[in-house]
């Protein structure tokens, strides 16, 4: 036998939608034959806002990558400038 599923108390809160908005919704909840609400919560379960642990790891991984992507392409604009400088001062001695 299985265990009964505890249920969370339900509190009615109205919202305002655009009316393609509610179109979408009445249409996405009669194809899975459920209620605009259960829509709506799922909707509201699946958009996640948080920051989690890893987001922030793999943007300071992002950045560190990007700091010394940005640093490496400096060295050789600058080395690129040497060189063209050189190249014109011996054009000019000639």
């Amino acid at each position: 036998m299985s265990t009964p599923v505890r249920q969370e108390i339900m509190l009615r809160k109205p919202i305002l939608m655009p009316p393609g908005m509610i179109k979408k919704v009445d249409k996405i909840a009669k194809n899975k034959k459920v209620s605009f609400a259960k829509v709506v919560r799922e909707a509201v379960n699946a958009f996640d806002d948080e920051v989690s642990s890893d987001d922030d790891v793999i943007l300071e991984a992002l950045a560190d990558t990007m700091t010394k992507t940005t640093q490496e392409v400096l060295r050789k604009i600058k080395e690129l400038e040497k060189r063209l400088d050189d190249t014109h001062a011996m054009l000019e001695a000639q």
